[in-house]
């Protein structure tokens, strides 16, 4: 199990509905685990709750949201939206799911409610009449519901995943929504967004900072990872920026949650078929909390939560040098420094320019030399993550784990590494990349440099 980052005991970490309560001073996450019984969604599943103050401490209450029968709508609980009403209650709209119904011709995907007074004893109020699948959709895709207020139009807006009813491989996948004035009588009012990107959109958020409305969500098909659109106008248009996403394809099914003061993303890491490097990966894994940053062209960044890095007791800081090696690769290495296999590398990096690329390689061998490295490009300005030597070929299964960067030559910028077993994150002026890992049996850590100067301060 991770030593910092959290996932349950016996399982594995799913889709989250995070929800701060502000009398609490807490976040509660809301979410799906899998037993991987078998692998993937084998156990049908409710709603697990754990809560935090600060994504150093949780405590756990098990499934407080309890799955349905086998003959119920919800036989599993799936994504929805927590929010307190307009009088002070928590609600919750969720997409119940019964395997069992696809083959029945049924709708095998419903909104429902279910409401509390604590966030933590639900009573469930049955299917949500109002936000039954609309004809021409598709009703076995038809859920992951987000509510937000407008206050400009003082009416709760409703967003959900969908997709025409359509070939399977149509890229029809599209956000609808609803709108109401109290919360409980809902107007289908069509599409909301169908961009003929995606064959399914899911896990949708629309959030508002500032003057900017933000669209969060997540696709399984193209990057398989999370994005972000950003419109002026809850309406749209809405702009994709350049880099669109907050991480690479190790991210998924992120939404966010602010405390009035921090907005954070609540996503997984996901897990590797039978813990394999070279194998893809699965659904559900390791919760990682990333701080969401907002540039001053509204783009948003992202970073560690800074109380998850005080929290990490083995921190490594090195004496001030310069690793010159023109013309030729040089690694400089810190052998038996580490004292686990959960750590936290923080420094200061300055490169010249024309200096081709600058790695931290870690669980390295010291003899075989065989190691993860998290790369930088300068040239192509890209970070990366892969096994090295990548021989055979190929070592690890890493396609999509890149991430655009912005760095200035003659410029310092901070970067971590944190390493938690088989998670490791790399974070650097905004851009955060993780990774799954598996073969962490070594504590060997080294710098390198090709083709240039980089000074670590």
């Amino acid at each position: 199990m991770e030593k910092y980052l959290f996932r349950p005991d016996n399982c594995f970490f799913g889709d989250c509905m995070p929800f701060y309560n502000s009398q609490k001073g807490l976040f509660y996450l809301y979410f799906q685990k899998d037993t991987r019984n078998p692998v993937p969604f084998g156990d049908p599943f409710g709603w697990e709750l754990a809560t935090t103050s600060d994504f150093v401490n949780y405590q756990r209450y098990g499934e407080v949201l309890k799955r349905g029968t086998e003959t119920a709508n919800d036989q599993f609980i799936y994504a929805g939206s927590v929010y307190e009403d307009l009088k002070g209650k928590i609600q919750a709209i969720y997409t119940g799911f019964n395997r069992n119904f696809i083959e029945q011709d049924k709708p095998s995907q419903v909104l429902m409610r279910a409401s509390s007074n604590d966030g933590i004893n639900w009573q469930k109020n049955g299917i949500a009449i109002d936000l039954i699948p609309q004809p021409g959709y598709d009703s076995n895709n038809w859920r992951d519901p987000n509510l937000v207020w407008d206050e400009e139009r003082e009416e709760y807006f409703l967003i959900l995943g969908t997709r025409l009813k359509t070939n399977e491989k149509e890229k029809s996948g599209r956000l609808v929504y609803y709108v109401s004035k109290d919360g409980k009588k809902w107007s289908f009012k069509g599409d909301f967004w169908a961009p003929n990107l995606y064959t399914m959109i899911e896990m949708p958020q629309l959030f508002k900072e500032k003057n900017w409305w933000y669209l969060v969500y997540s696709e399984y098909d193209l990057e398989k990872t999370t994005h972000y659109a950003m419109s002026k106008n809850i309406m749209g248009p809405w702009i994709i920026p350049a880099q669109d996403t907050f991480n690479g394809r190790a991210y998924y099914a992120a939404r966010t949650a602010s405390n009035g003061i921090e907005r954070f993303l609540f996503g997984w890491v996901p897990s590797k078929e039978a813990g394999k490097d070279g194998n893809n990966y699965l659904w559900g894994g390791t919760f990682l909390p990333l701080r969401v940053l907002i540039s001053e062209n509204g783009e948003l960044k992202t970073a560690l939560p800074t109380a998850l890095k005080l929290a990490v007791k083995d921190q490594l800081k090195f004496i001030p040098q310069e690793i010159s090696t023109p013309y030729k690769r040089s690694e400089i290495s810190y052998h038996k420094r580490l004292s686990g296999r959960s750590y936290l590398l923080t420094n200061k990096i300055k490169y010249k320019k024309g200096t081709r690329s600058f790695s931290v390689i870690f669980f390295e061998n010291p003899q075989t030399k065989v190691g993860y490295e998290f790369n930088i490009d300068f040239n192509k300005q890209e970070l990366s993550v892969r096994r090295t030597p990548n021989l055979h070929w190929y070592q690890m299964m890493n396609i999509g784990l890149t991430r655009q960067v912005n760095l200035k030559p003659d410029t310092q910028y901070q970067f971590s590494v944190l390493i938690d077993e088989t998670v490791a994150v790399f974070e650097i002026a905004g851009v955060c990349l993780s990774c799954r890992i598996e073969k962490c049996d070594t504590n060997s850590l080294s710098l390198a440099v090709v083709d240039g100067t980089v000074k670590v301060a």
